[in-house]
């Protein structure tokens, strides 16, 4: 009977018996450990670079591409001023790899651009891919990022560091 006491003690039980703030948090850790276990399989999904098609831009480097979607630069390198479109669900691996930062620290950055009067705004951010496109081929300024495998005819692809998306190379993945 002892044994049985024990086990039976709401101390020591996470279901309805715990307290709000143990249960929040049991919940709050499941849904980070689903969400991140769904995640190995979108970081190794290359991200593309794209513009308008009429955009005459072919190819952009690293530096200029960091510099265009932190908000340190205004224009494309042929001084055509910049649009950005903001693909939520490639975010994080776009601001991982081709930004360097963490997506938290690329929100903080913005923030502090827009506060300093540096910046009108964030750059417009779509959730899907067809809104993406939709963005970039409707403004002849425009460029984005999207996952490769959702890029069609209606967008063009630009050349980061002299590799294109699908090359061993291309570091946006």
């Amino acid at each position: 009977m002892l044994l049985r006491a024990n086990v039976m003690r709401p101390t020591v039980m996470w279901g309805m018996t715990a307290s709000p703030s143990r249960r929040r948090l049991a919940s709050t850790l499941a849904a980070f450990v689903i969400l991140e276990l769904g995640t190995p399989l979108a970081t190794h999904a290359q991200v593309a670079v794209v513009v308008n098609p009429s955009n005459t831009l072919e190819e952009l480097s690293l530096d200029k591409l960091r510099r265009l979607f932190l908000g340190q630069a205004k224009a494309f390198p042929t001084g055509a001023r910049a649009r950005l479109a903001w693909h939520s669900g490639s975010a994080g691996t776009f601001d991982r790899t081709a930004l360097g930062l963490q997506p938290e620290v690329v929100r903080s950055r913005w923030m502090a651009l827009i506060f300093r009067g540096e910046a009108k705004g964030f750059p417009t951010e779509l959730s899907t891919s067809d809104d993406v496109k939709q963005f970039v081929r409707s403004h002849p300024d425009a460029i984005g990022f999207l996952p490769q495998a959702d890029v069609d005819g209606s967008v063009k692809v630009l050349t980061i560091e002299g590799k294109r998306p699908g090359d061993a190379a291309y570091v946006i993945r």
